[in-house]
């Protein structure tokens, strides 16, 4: 879990400072607080859990078959009803939202799963859906999580690229409201 939030932290550190400019005193410290939440918290424990107990119950075994219904369960079920909800949970949680009520928090997951999923999905499948059958196909249980946290620093880095479009994008939409 550890190694999870470092890599998470690292990769939206690296973001907002060599892609976006900033410099470390400007950084979005929420930002990078959900980046490190998230990333200790789901992709530490829960998607061990995930990818090296319950999918091998699942669907067990390592033939193509077997690799493309786990790819698809982590794909098509993990990711769009769990995976993104959670991050945008922890979004609402370190935003305040859920400090102004639930009705808050739920209707900032909602706003972001409405205006960020299809290209948040599209952007995750590009990567992770033939790096996930390529996981259950080639890589063994005890190596999944190295190969997948080595991915991950891929995907997170594409992902906190992605989060700071959107939050740029949002401030922009408040802005233009205000006038």
């Amino acid at each position: 879990a550890t190694s999870a939030a470092v890599k998470t932290t690292a990769a939206d550190v690296l973001v907002q400072t060599a892609v976006e400019g900033r410099s470390l005193e400007t950084l979005d410290l929420r930002r990078t607080a959900v980046f490190t939440l998230f990333g200790g918290g789901w992709m530490g424990f829960g998607q061990y859990y995930l990818y090296c107990r319950l999918f091998e119950r699942l669907v067990p075994g390592t033939t193509a078959l077997a690799s493309a219904g786990k790819a698809a369960l982590d794909q098509l079920v993990h990711v769009p009803l769990l995976y993104f909800p959670l991050f945008y949970s922890i979004d609402a949680l370190l935003q305040g939202a859920w400090a102004r009520g639930v009705a808050c928090g739920v209707e900032h997951v909602q706003h972001r799963l409405r205006t960020e999923l299809k290209e948040s999905l599209y952007a995750n499948w590009s990567l992770w859906l033939p790096a996930s059958f390529v996981g259950f196909r080639l890589v063994p249980p005890h190596w999944r999580i190295p190969y997948v946290s080595a991915v991950s620093m891929v995907w997170t880095t594409w992902w906190s690229v992605l989060q700071g479009r959107f939050r740029a994008r949002n401030a922009g939409a408040a802005s233009a409201e205000q006038l």
